[in-house]
């Protein structure tokens, strides 16, 4: 394929959600029902595009095209295409998902009174993560960086009429936000010390100092995209949403565009920044995995499920195995978007059933549920296949890719003690992940039926368990390699090869995996009653840390800010108003009292010495005799006194 085909062909790829979202904008509610068969057939077509070209592109050397974009002065700011074998992963990942999740949306959206803005957004949202995968250089990567956390903010928030998905959608952009600054000093510091934002031209052979600092706020923007820690309260609060908006930005897009940043700009980080991604990660799973342990609400478990994967992924990076983050990141798509769907699949159906009982319980407390294997078998089986890869079960994709991680985190501890810890971190989350995933499968399939007893409950429609059967393939070992226990394979092979192995960790999760569920559905099945520690069911307080620690602050400042405006500020400006109002009165009197007064005093004088002159010579006797008989008059005082 010619270059100019290729570079047509991704531009293809990147519009067709964005010609999704338009059409979905332009269709008239009257015929609102080919909103969403239009833009699945759109993102199905992107889809097997991105297939093709994935099949034919692969292992082929990097191309970029790019075009002058604006100048700087004397420096030119280009924007084009990167295409490598990150890009295809991605490329192939995010349509899929996404033509996943439009599939799924057909029968979970149907009906809603924002369907065509659920597709346009949800359009938008593809078009913008496919534009932050192909991009370049830093800038522009930037550029759909932000346009992916506004169309996440409005998938979120996307039933307005409900208070929790709108303070959600907010907390979600906020701390985004915030994060994001990073991003921003990142690029300042890079235009700075290279004068490019180019992702293939750095030149990284000295000055450590500023490489670290650049990639340290780089590595904030990444907590806050990918929710690490102390970022990940949005991430469990964005369940507010539709589930299906919740399968596309937990597996394969929003979440996972931190993990991407940090694989291209994987040369920036220095070995200080990269113990620092390390340590921020594996903090970040082995808490999330408490979290999910200790959540009662199904989404949740879920979301705090990827936050703990998201922190693998994370740590994966740090220890120089971005390739092996970029495998755990494929699988992780599948199983993970899996998962959503299949609890999406739960919720439609007991709604429904609800709707024709009149039986009304809260469907995602998943000590509601139970017994919902028998009722629904296909979701059952397809959601028991991808939790067993969320788990790492052996002959599923998270077994090899977790392998693959664990692999590379005890590599890179060495005999540095507190390296070691960090990996065991690794170790705990694994057998955390297993025990949260067999309570999950529990609650909702095999404990006895409770309240799930009073409803009729059937099996989703075809269109939404289409979704469900293929990504719970997509969750089998073949997606990694041909052989089960290797995690050498395709991907790993042509984006990092030579990736140490380690058989006795191999057989040791061969073993102790299996060992670990059974012993994790045995635990639940006899225990007396579900606990949970308050702390972890509420993210460890940190929406109660956020308001103390910022809000609150934040608030009392503007408080003070407002009196010392209103009472200080303010009092002083009207002082002085008031002053100058005063001084004008003042003036004023003065002008007209004394000034024109002054003045007015010379005129009547004048005019009264005029007269007296004129009366000299006025042509009267009388006034002769006066003035004659008034000057003998003085002239005798004068003479009898003086």
């Amino acid at each position: 394929m010619s270059s100019q085909a290729l570079f047509s062909s991704l531009v293809l790829i990147a519009l067709l959600p964005l010609l999704s979202a338009l059409v979905a904008t332009v269709i008239p509610a009257s015929h609102r029902w080919i909103t969403p068969l239009a833009s699945s057939l759109l993102l199905a077509l992107a889809s097997i595009l991105s297939l093709l070209l994935s099949i034919s592109q692969w292992n082929e050397p990097t191309l970029v095209w790019e075009k002058t974009w604006f100048t700087l002065g004397e420096s030119t700011v280009t924007a084009g295409i990167l295409l490598n074998n990150t890009t295809l992963v991605l490329l192939s990942v995010v349509t899929f998902i996404s033509f996943m999740v439009h599939l799924f949306s057909i029968g979970y959206m149907a009906g809603d009174k924002g369907e065509q803005r659920y597709y346009s957004i949800l359009g938008f949202f593809t078009f913008a993560m496919l534009g932050l995968v192909l991009a370049d250089n830093l800038l522009l990567l930037f550029v759909f960086w932000e346009l992916v956390g506004f169309s996440s903010y409005m998938l979120i928030g996307h039933w307005r009429e409900k208070d929790a998905a709108t303070a959600a959608a907010k907390k979600a952009f906020i701390i985004n936000r915030i994060a994001d600054l990073g991003f921003i000093i990142a690029l300042l510091i890079i235009w700075g010390h290279t004068g490019s934002f180019s992702l293939t031209s750095f030149n990284f052979e000295e000055q450590e100092a500023w490489r670290t600092g650049a990639a340290l706020c780089l590595l904030l923007a990444v907590m806050g995209k990918s929710a690490q820690l102390p970022f990940f309260n949005w991430l469990s609060s964005a369940m507010e949403g539709p589930t299906p908006v919740s399968a596309l930005i937990h597996a394969a897009t929003m979440v996972v565009a931190g993990v991407f940043l940090l694989i291209r700009v994987f040369p920036l980080f220095t070995p200080l920044a990269l113990d620092v991604v390390v340590i921020i990660g594996s903090s970040t799973a082995v808490l999330g995995a408490l979290a999910a342990l200790h959540q009662f609400d199904f989404k949740k478990i879920l979301a705090y499920s990827t936050i703990s994967q998201l922190g693998l992924l994370v740590a994966a990076v740090g220890t120089g195995a971005y390739g092996v983050a970029l495998l755990h990141l494929l699988t992780h798509a599948f199983f993970k978007a899996g998962l959503f769907l299949g609890a999406g699949a739960v919720i439609h159906s007991l709604h429904q059933a609800q709707h024709s009982s009149h039986v009304h319980f809260d469907v995602q407390d998943i000590r509601n549920l139970g017994g919902l294997r028998k009722e629904m078998p296909i979701t059952f089986f397809c959601f028991s296949i991808c939790a067993a890869a969320l788990a790492g079960l052996p002959l599923f994709s998270g077994f090899q890719s977790k392998d693959a991680i664990l692999v590379s985190v005890f590599s890179w501890s060495g005999d540095q003690v507190w390296r070691q810890a960090f990996a065991w971190t690794i170790v705990i989350t694994s057998v955390l992940t297993i025990f949260y995933t067999v309570r999950m499968l529990w609650f909702v399939f095999f404990e006895e039926a409770k309240k799930t007893a009073l409803l009729t409950i059937q099996e989703v429609p075809t269109i939404m368990r289409i979704p469900l059967v293929l990504l719970s393939l997509g969750s089998l070992w073949w997606m990694v390699a041909f052989h089960p226990l290797d995690f050498s394979g395709w991907l790993l092979d042509s984006i990092q090869p030579n990736q140490e192995h380690n058989l006795f960790i191999t057989w040791l999760s061969l073993i102790s995996i299996p060992t670990l569920t059974v012993l994790a559905f045995l635990w639940f099945k006899y225990r007396k009653k579900p606990t949970t520690l308050g702390f972890l069911q509420e993210g460890y307080y940190l929406d109660y840390l956020n308001s103390l620690l910022v809000t609150k602050p934040i608030l009392a400042m503007s408080t003070v800010s407002e009196r010392i405006d209103k009472k200080g500020l303010d009092g002083i400006i009207h002082g002085f108003a008031y002053l100058t109002v005063g001084l004008a009165h003042l003036l004023a009197w003065v002008d007209k009292n004394i000034v024109d007064g002054l003045v007015d005093a010379s005129g009547r004088l004048a005019k009264g010495f005029g007269s007296i002159a004129r009366s000299f010579s006025g042509g009267q006797i009388q006034s002769y005799i006066f003035w004659s008989v008034f000057a003998l008059v003085i002239s005798l005082f004068w003479f009898l006194f003086y």
